[in-house]
């Protein structure tokens, strides 16, 4: 039997996709390696490839091969395994390095040259900047 996604899920799994592939890590993150890497620059571009790419490629396609699901995933390790690896990824992917990266990313760009790159004005910024998208 097969399933057909509406036009509005297809739209959101492109988003989705895209998201997933593309954030402000994959836009500014390449130039500053690149430039430090120096004379070993393909082999920061591999790295780059493997863990900024290749890594949700699989993701996806594991997902996809089990029909979609964590639970599902994570069934060979058991409910409670399964259950605490999901927990860790979403804290690790949320609000333990995304959240606080949104405000160090935005001041190394924005702020720091004003500033000085110190950890007083990132501190003052931070609470700053999450006052304000918080509230």
């Amino acid at each position: 039997m097969a399933h057909h996604l509406s036009f509005k899920d297809i739209l959101a799994l492109g988003f989705m996709t895209f998201a997933l592939f593309v954030g402000a890590g994959n836009i500014i993150f390449p130039p500053i390696v690149g430039l430090q890497s120096g004379e070993n620059v393909w082999l920061a571009a591999l790295g780059f490839l493997i863990t900024a790419v290749g890594l949700p490629v699989i993701t996806v396609v594991a997902l996809a091969k089990v029909g979609g699901g964590i639970d599902a995933l994570s069934m060979p390790i058991g409910r409670r395994a399964g259950l605490l690896l999901a927990t860790i990824c979403y804290l690790a992917v949320g609000p333990l390095f995304a959240t606080p990266r949104t405000a160090t990313v935005s001041f190394e760009v924005g702020i720091a040259p004003l500033t000085g790159d110190g950890a007083i004005p990132l501190l003052i910024y931070s609470l700053v900047y999450f006052s304000l998208v918080i509230g």
